[in-house]
């Protein structure tokens, strides 16, 4: 059985339809066929290209040029120059190129002309993966300090410019390394210290160079070490070596077989004696008679007074306690021609065995030191210990006539006359005796001339008083000669001969000025004497 629908009722209505209601229409029409033209000014600060664009290859440094309107660029180390003058090589810098990507980012061209880019050049290899760690060696050495520039190009784009600090070391956000001057050896890393959260994890897990290993933590936050990847064949640097050139040894003055190359000898080994030092000025506040000054710092070694314009101050107008670093003008001082303000210049030192010498230049004492030093004003010396020196006279002889000549034995036949030495010594002191050979050349039966080797005729003499020939150095006699020590028979032309042996050392003192323009036009420099004493309680 079917069932279908049954109609229940059938009506009908008639309705009126239109396409739109009562509004007014604007019409726009032509009765003419034409061309519609606009111009629209766009202002843009960089212009970004895609060399690569379809490719993964890396670009070859300085194989990119092309064209851009009326100006040819040219990559430098991923940096862009336009123009470049043939005749000087010179172009302006006007962006950079990503030699990883492809990309070129210009910041500088010529405006109001074709933006079309015609490549002219361009050479991609797939045969040099970048590297984010760079050691080589210098070809010569040693490297002056601090004169290494290191520049690479990033493989995302960018230069770096790394320059060495004085102790060798490289460090910026994204280069890390050092250079020995000595071996020329240069050790560089590349990367970034970069925190990882939750936002950038998944990003950084993502690289192919990821490993958990590399993470660490820092004050309660993790790291990693993010390589910034290095166009390889794009490394240059610049470093100034030293060379030396060999002396004549007649120029020099002593053999140079011995000497190293670079003309450097070690003054410090283990077992030595070395003095540390600081040398300090301080300015006195006043100038008054009688009045002590405390010095900014105790037990020092040496002292002296300068005014202003450098004059010393006579030392008998002032004294110093060392002990407490004390300065006490005399009872009469008086500023007369000096200038104030008075300048107390001073030095404190320290002594002592070195144990220990390391080819940084790091030197150890086997005890502490008992003072402060300061770099600016410190120095580190190695000590020639030359041991007790006392003064004396030697090569004491009598002879019949006196032939200027400097023989330390009598010549010709003896003499009844002579000196006795043996009860009545030859005095001499430390003070005053100083090197040299005497003669006492008899003008009579009593009298004589005293004579030295370089000192010449210094005075004259008589057998019946002492014979006391002052030093004007240091108002010391030179030598004393008794009057109980001459037996008789003295004659004119006789003579006495003997030498005198100072209390000092023979030093080579060598000055070494390397070869430069003059800065100033005259200068100087100053030889101390450090001795030790017996003080008396």
């Amino acid at each position: 059985m079917s069932f279908y629908p049954q109609a229940s009722r059938i009506s009908s209505s008639t309705v009126q339809l239109t396409a739109i209601g009562n509004t007014n229409i604007s019409v726009k029409y032509r009765d003419t066929s034409g061309i519609n033209a606009g111009v629209q000014q766009v202002v843009a600060d960089t212009l970004k290209f895609d060399l690569t664009n379809g490719f993964d290859e890396e670009i070859l440094a300085g194989s990119v040029r092309f064209q851009l309107g009326s100006d040819t660029f040219i990559d430098r180390t991923s940096t862009l120059y336009r123009n470049i003058d043939p005749a000087t090589g010179s172009g302006t810098a006007s962006g950079s190129v990503q030699y990883g990507t492809g990309i070129v980012e210009l910041n500088s061209w010529t405006p109001n002309s074709d933006n079309a880019l015609v490549l002219q050049s361009l050479t991609t290899t797939t045969d040099l993966p970048p590297i984010n760690h760079l050691s080589f060696r210098t070809p010569t050495i040693p490297i002056r300090p601090g004169s290494l520039t290191v520049v690479v190009s990033l493989l995302n784009g960018g230069q770096l410019t790394l320059t060495a600090n004085e102790q060798g070391i490289i460090e910026t956000s994204q280069a890390h390394g050092k250079i020995n001057y000595d071996t020329g050896f240069v050790d560089l890393y590349f990367y970034t210290k970069t925190e990882i959260t939750a936002v950038n994890r998944a990003e950084i897990e993502a690289n192919a160079w990821y490993d958990v290993a590399l993470e660490y933590s820092e004050e309660g936050k993790t790291y990693i070490d993010t390589p910034q990847w290095v166009v390889a064949n794009t490394v240059r640097y610049n470093a100034i070596a030293y060379t030396y050139i060999p002396l004549d040894s007649d120029i020099l003055g002593l053999s140079a077989t011995r000497l190293p190359l670079d003309g450097r000898v070690p003054v410090f080994r283990i077992g030595d004696i070395g003095i540390i030092s600081a040398t300090k000025l301080q300015e006195l506040p006043s100038h008054i008679a009688g009045q002590t000054y405390n010095l900014n710092d105790q037990r020092i070694s040496w002292c002296e007074l300068e005014d202003s314009n450098g004059v010393k101050v006579p030392y008998d107008l002032y004294t110093v306690d060392y002990d407490y670093g004390r300065v006490t003008l005399g009872g009469d001082f008086a500023i007369g021609t000096l200038v104030a303000p008075l300048i107390a210049k001073y030095r404190y030192q320290d002594m002592g065995l070195i144990n220990d010498v390391q080819i940084n230049g790091q030197v150890t004492f086997t005890k502490p030191l008992t003072h402060n030093y300061a770099a600016e004003d410190s120095i580190v010396g190695s000590a020639l210990v030359i041991g007790d020196m006392q003064a004396r006279y030697t090569k004491k002889y009598a002879q019949t006539t006196w032939s200027s000549t400097w023989a330390d034995v009598p010549s010709g036949a003896a003499i009844s006359a002579n000196y006795n030495d043996a009860l009545y010594p030859i005095v001499v002191t430390n003070n005053g005796a100083i090197q040299e050979r005497w003669a006492l050349v008899f003008t009579d039966t009593t009298n004589f001339r005293i004579i030295g080797e370089y000192s010449g005729q210094i005075g004259t003499g008589s057998v019946n008083a002492d014979c006391a020939p002052l030093n004007p150095v240091t108002n010391a006699p030179y030598f004393i000669v008794k009057k109980e020590g001459w037996g008789s028979g003295w004659v004119s032309g006789n003579v006495l001969r003997f030498n005198t042996i100072a209390a000092n050392f023979p030093i080579w003192c060598i000055r070494t000025v390397k070869q430069s323009e003059p800065t100033v036009m005259s200068d100087q420099f100053q030889i101390m004497y450090r001795g030790d004493i017996d003080r008396v309680i």
